[in-house]
Parts: C-alpha cells; structure tokens; sequence
C-alpha cells in the first residue's frame, strides 16, 4: 500500500473518529507531535484546547503516529531539550509544571497470547497502583504490543525551583519503578523516569499495525483480550495480530453418501507424548461454562498437581485446556478427576484424550462451528515452568497453528504431533 494511499485512510479515519482527549487532563499545556509520511516529527505550534483543534492538524497533516507529552508545560508550544547545565537558561518551554505517572507495557513479539500476558501484568499493575493510593486517569491498548497506564500524581507539593521540581520527580519515578520491578512486573522505565518523554495519544492509529490506540474500561482490562479485540477501530489493511488459527477445510470432491447424512466431521489432537513411553501432555476438556468459573476449576487443579502454564481455549459447547506439561497416565487419570473433566472417562476408556481443536464442518466441508479460539492463559510460577518436563510435540503443535507458546528448558519427546480426524454425529 503506498503512501498516498495510507494518507487517505488515515484522512477518511480522523474524519470520522476525532480523538477522545477527555481522559487527558491539563490538554492546554500538552505538548503534541507527530511522526509524518515522510519520517520526520514535527511539533504543533499551537495550543490544543479541544479535540476539534487537534482534528484540524491530523486531517491536514494526515501523521503515522500521533503522541502528546506526559508532562504540562509552561508553555507547550516552545517545549525544547533540558537543558544540560544548571546554570543554561530555562525558558517558558523547559518549565514542567507537573507529569502524569505513565506506563508502557509491552510483549514481544505480537501475538494475541503476548497482549495477554502484558493485560494480566497491566491488571496487576492496577491494582498495585489503586492499592497505594495512586488514581488512574485511563488505561489503554497501544494499538500494538502492548498497553498504556496513566496515573495521577497524588504529591501535591511543588518545588518552587523548575530545576529542583524536575529533579525530584525523576527521583520519585526512578524508586517507583524500582518497586514495581520487585514485584515482578515489566515495564519499560524509559517512559515512566523520562518527564520528556512523549507517548502515543488516545484515539489515534497505531502505524505499527493500523489498529486504534483505544481507552479501555476496567471491565475491557480485566477481560480477556480476545473478548474485545475484534471491536478495536482500525484502517483496511491493519496488519493481523498473531493468534491460534486452522486452515480453512478443502471442499471434498467425492459425493457424499446417504448414510453420512446428519454427520460432522473434526480434527482432534490426542494427549500422547510422541517418542516417550507412556507420557501425556494435560489436555482437560470441560462443560461450557463461564470463563471465571472455568478458570478457578483450571487454578484448582493447577495448585494441586504442580501444572506448569495452561492455554485456554473456547468452543461452541465447550473449554479446551492445554497444559504442555509431561505425566504418566496414572497422574494424568487423577489431575483429570479432580477438575471433573469429562475427559476422565475418556482417559479411563482408551488410554488417552483426544481434544477438539479443529473446525466441525458437513460433508460438503461448509463450516458448522469455528475451531478452537484462544481465550486466555494462567500463568504458573517460574519454578513450575523451569523445573517441569514439557511436550515438546505438543508446543510445535500451537506453533504450527499460530501460538507460540512460552519459553522452556526442559522438554520430553520428538517434535511431533498425533492429529485424529474424526467423524461425530449432529
């Protein structure tokens, strides 16, 4: 897609979409910049007091990327570098009056299992923050990677000296950052220490990929990403966010036979481990439900029988659960008891399980119900991830289908896979 072309969806996109800077507080001493077709930035010389007067600017201009600056300014139209020397003058646009506490946490690369990894450590970010007392102003999707949480500042106090004012802030930041790192949380310091620094804008499009940098609701962050990443506004030609896909099915040349009436057929992966003796990755089937309740019975399970991580999919009629650590069948027969997963009786009947994760198409290969989508996972400790043996069949199996899989050191089998095609009846 060429530039020009580019140009004109972004222009059709602001016509359409002027950007909602409600959450943006102090929108008078912001200073906004742009990334323009032609790989420069430039910094808009006026004041933005309304959404109206932005849209102005991105209509015109028709930018790759918009960002607005996490400080307020003096005087946001003449923002320019600190100044290196204390005793270099600090004019009207190197006065920082006060700065948002920001966050950018991004996964790499993109995928839709990475965007759940960094919303699951951005909820726990949250509640972090709201904990000690610290008051969101948004939380957004960054339109790519990852996502952004912006806080207020509750320090009141103002340090007459611009110098000593900027100085302390930055200190403040950096032990803040040191404590979000104890916690185990990732984030990238840069954008929070930096009282410069500049983040994308709300509202606006993501050239990375050509979705929206959207606000986002606590109920949006604290759900699944799949739930609500379809509705993500974007421009044609948005580039596809990696996620667990089939190929659709070939249509069948043979004419099908009368008794095949009232049949469907589906792929299925089983639980073998391919090249051990009797091992079993965890696949757990379990009853449609809700997702909280599906997760607190995969949570249970987990805790109790050391489970490494758990990849969670959706069907139709049911949950498909994905466990890559390695057991015997006699382990494998009690972990699959205590979820009360109908996969025990399976288990117990033929040695193995077979998981749906294929599409259920008719004998005319139309698609009756989608394949497996991923949901969600639930993370287990690093030392459960470090000291489990995984399938390693298993894990080329997610990869093959789009899902790479987290990272582990200890691996059991060959780099295979069994796939059963299975007629079932309507």
């Amino acid at each position: 897609m060429g530039q020009s072309d580019v140009a004109e969806l972004l222009k059709e996109f602001y016509s359409n979409e002027p950007p909602d800077l409600a959450a943006i507080t102090d929108l008078n001493r912001r200073h906004f910049r742009f990334l323009l077709p032609n790989g420069r930035f430039f910094k808009i010389k006026d004041v933005v007091r309304s959404a109206g007067d932005l849209q102005r600017w991105l209509l015109q201009l028709r930018p790759l990327d918009v960002y607005y600056s996490t400080s307020t300014y003096l005087n946001p139209t003449s923002v320019a570098p600190r100044p290196k020397k204390a005793t270099d003058h600090w004019g009207a646009g190197n006065i920082i009056l006060g700065n948002d506490i920001a966050f950018d946490l991004d996964r790499q690369p993109l995928s839709l299992l990475n965007l759940e990894r960094g919303r699951k450590d951005a909820v726990r970010l949250l509640e972090m923050m709201t904990g000690r007392g610290y008051l969101l102003k948004y939380a957004a999707f960054s339109g790519s990677k990852g996502f952004h949480l912006v806080f207020d500042d509750p320090d009141d106090s103002i340090e007459e000296d611009p110098r000593l004012r900027e100085g302390a802030i930055i200190e403040k930041r950096k032990a803040l950052v040191g404590e979000i790192a104890a916690e185990g949380i990732e984030i990238d310091a840069s954008v929070t220490v930096d009282t410069r620094r500049i983040i994308r804008l709300p509202g606006t499009i993501n050239s990375k990929t050509g979705y929206c940098c959207r606000l986002l609701s606590n109920d949006q962050l604290r759900s699944p990403v799949a739930s609500w990443i379809d509705d993500v506004p974007s421009i044609e030609g948005h580039r596809k966010i990696p996620r667990f896909a089939w190929k659709a099915p070939l249509k069948r040349k043979a004419v099908p036979r009368e008794e095949e009436k009232g049949c469907g057929y589906t792929t299925f992966i089983t639980s073998s481990v391919l090249g051990t003796k009797g091992r079993h990755a965890v696949l757990i089937s379990l009853p449609k439900g809700t997702i909280d309740s599906a997760v607190r019975r995969l949570r249970a399970v987990q805790r109790e029988f050391d489970l490494t991580d758990i990849y969670l999919f959706e069907l139709p009629r049911s949950f498909q659960a994905v466990c890559l650590k390695t057991v015997q069948r006699n382990r494998y027969q009690k972990i699959l008891d205590s979820a009360r997963s109908p996969s025990a009786g399976q288990l117990r009947n033929y040695q193995r399980v077979s998981l749906r994760m294929g599409p259920l198409v008719d004998q005319e290969m139309r698609v009756l119900e989608p394949p497996a989508q991923f949901i969600t996972y639930l993370e287990c400790s690093s030392e459960a991830r470090n000291s489990n043996f995984v399938s390693r069949g298993h894990i080329a199996f997610l990869r093959k289908h789009g899902l790479a899989p987290l990272e582990y050191p200890r691996m059991h089998g060959r780099e295979e896979f069994k796939l059963v095609d299975a007629e079932i009846r309507l």
